[in-house]
């Protein structure tokens, strides 16, 4: 008499399946998302603004420059001052006022010891290491001692050019962003070194706009500043 195995039960058979899936690469994978997704979720955050005399929900650099400049940077153009903010609604380009003003509330990642420049301090070592196993070359001491002298340095040296503009900004912040390094940094007032912050950021993909006000401006003493607001 031959004797076949069992049969075994639906609930063994659920058993095996579940612990099989609960050692899967998929389930490995899952597990790992789902903690990057809650270390994700706990990264630090700024709050800075942007005042604008366009409506828009997300930033275009195709028109970075237009109205600042990029003394600072090729980027998007934050402040934590919203009075300053509230101010550079209105272009400085512009001799009329403009129809409409808007202040846009915005978060960005925090600043980390190496993913910014500072523009009046000196360059952080893994930035500079970076950068020079990037570009085969390495920085002049003038260009690590200020952020501001570092980016134009990177500028030129990619574009083999003498003098730094537009194109040069515009070089620099993409492969600083490339290599890890999403902002420039300076004092939204020189005389405060230490005081709230102005902020290029290199990718509007690194920019999170939460907030959209039309503002009402005035004119007082050569400043312009808020007089009503409404959430849009």
């Amino acid at each position: 008499v031959i004797s076949l195995p069992s049969k075994p039960s639906n609930k063994a058979l659920l058993s095996s399946l579940s612990t099989t899936l609960q050692y899967s690469p998929f389930s490995i994978l899952n597990s790992q998302l789902s903690t990057l997704n809650t270390q994700l979720s706990t990264l630090n955050i700024m709050q800075f603004y942007h005042g604008s005399p366009e409506l828009f929900d997300a930033f275009d650099l195709s028109k970075a420059g237009e109205g600042t400049g990029v003394k600072f940077g090729f980027g998007v153009y934050l402040t934590e001052s919203e009075d300053s903010a509230v101010h550079y609604s209105q272009p400085r380009n512009l001799e009329a006022e403009a129809p409409s003003h808007y202040l846009y509330t915005i978060e960005i990642p925090d600043l980390t010891a190496d993913n910014h420049l500072v523009s009046a301090l000196p360059v952080a070592a893994a930035i500079v290491e970076r950068v020079e196993q990037k570009l085969g070359a390495k920085a002049p001491e003038k260009a690590v001692a200020q952020g501001k002298e570092f980016r134009k340095w990177v500028g030129m040296t990619l574009l083999g050019t003498k003098k730094n503009g537009f194109a040069e900004e515009k070089a620099a912040a993409e492969l600083l962003n490339s290599l890890g390094v999403l902002y420039n940094v300076w004092p939204q007032a020189q005389s405060k070194p230490d005081g709230l912050k102005n902020i290029a950021v290199f990718d509007a993909t690194n920019v999170r706009i939460v907030k959209v006000e039309r503002i009402s401006i005035a004119l007082k003493c050569k400043k312009y500043v808020l007089t009503s607001r409404q959430d849009v």
